[in-house]
């Protein structure tokens, strides 16, 4: 069961779900991706809930008859992933690929909804351990049912929450800041730029692509502010992290449109991403240095939303 680099609590809890629904152990349907996992809130949820998380390389996948994707998709590997048989997701199919099953709801909050129907629907009985990381899934992807939510997240959450240990999703969703987290939360509120009520914060080179998406979560939160950009150089590619508050148009189109390329970026109405090559970045839009990055971004972004709207 393959996850997406540096899986959130969504791809966890949709692994372990799948891997219920099929009746598979740790041994005989592994949990895993390329990527470690890197957030000490993902980092705390493996611990908690004694979730067995392989890193593996493309040439372990041989070993395997089947693979799944659960929350990502085949073309977000690239080549890594020769076949896949099976795909539950709710982001955006990119391309056209083939898979035996696929099951993509674009219209629901997490794929955890989508498994925990289908728990249901069989009539697996849900224990603690898996009611508590679906729950703690829908949660952090809808950001408590306030984002990106439908009727089937609401209903999936209401099922669970009676079964979850609460007491542990407070400990996973508190998790220690170290002492670098809170050096670019401070570097965020120094070097903020807001333009048309869109908060830009460039970070430079980060050690954690995830500080990113975290930043660009709590940026949002600073009056005057209905869209946060936040960027970061990450080994060898630019990231982009969009949000925005919810009541304005969507974030995934802004950003296929700016970049024009549905595998470079995506995402829903409130949330996106972009990530690409750096160098890539830079011949692209004609900049050569990468202290010019930011007033790329800051231009790009500023021009796309006065076009998408107007």
């Amino acid at each position: 069961i393959l996850t997406q680099h540096d899986p959130d609590p969504d791809a966890l809890a949709s692994g372990l779900a799948l891997r219920a629904l099929l009746g598979r152990n740790r041994a005989t349907a592994p949990i895993g991706s390329f990527g470690k996992v890197t957030r000490s809130e993902n980092l705390s949820m493996i611990r908690l809930l004694n979730i067995r998380y392989n890193v593996i390389v493309p040439e372990d996948l041989k070993k395997y008859d089947m693979i799944a994707t659960v929350d990502v998709q085949p073309p977000y590997f690239g080549n890594k992933v020769p076949k896949t048989n099976i795909v539950f997701d709710h982001h955006p199919q990119p391309v056209s690929y083939e898979a035996a099953f696929k099951d993509i709801r674009v219209k629901y909050g997490a794929t955890s909804t989508i498994l925990t129907e289908y728990l249901i629907a069989n009539g697996i009985k849900l224990n603690q351990r898996i009611a508590t990381a679906l729950l703690y899934g829908i949660k952090t992807d809808t950001l408590m049912l306030g984002r990106n939510v439908n009727p089937a997240d609401i209903e999936a959450f209401t099922s669970l929450y009676p079964l979850a240990n609460h007491n542990l999703i407070r400990r996973m969703e508190n998790p220690s800041l170290n002492p670098q987290d809170v050096n670019f939360f401070i570097k965020a509120f120094k070097k903020q730029i807001v333009i048309d009520k869109i908060l830009f914060v460039h970070l430079g080179w980060v050690k954690q692509e995830d500080i990113i998406p975290r930043l660009a979560d709590f940026c949002l939160q600073i009056e005057g502010a209905d869209w946060s950009v936040i960027s970061g150089l990450f080994q060898k590619n630019l990231v982009i992290s969009l949000r925005n508050v919810g009541y304005v148009k969507s974030a995934g189109d802004i950003v296929r449109r700016i970049f024009n390329d549905s595998s470079i970026a995506g995402g829903h109405r409130t949330m996106a991403k972009a990530v690409m090559p750096t160098k890539e970045f830079m011949q692209t839009f004609r900049i050569n240095s990468t202290k010019a990055i930011q007033a790329k971004i800051i231009e790009l972004f500023v021009k796309g939303l006065k076009e998408y709207t107007s």
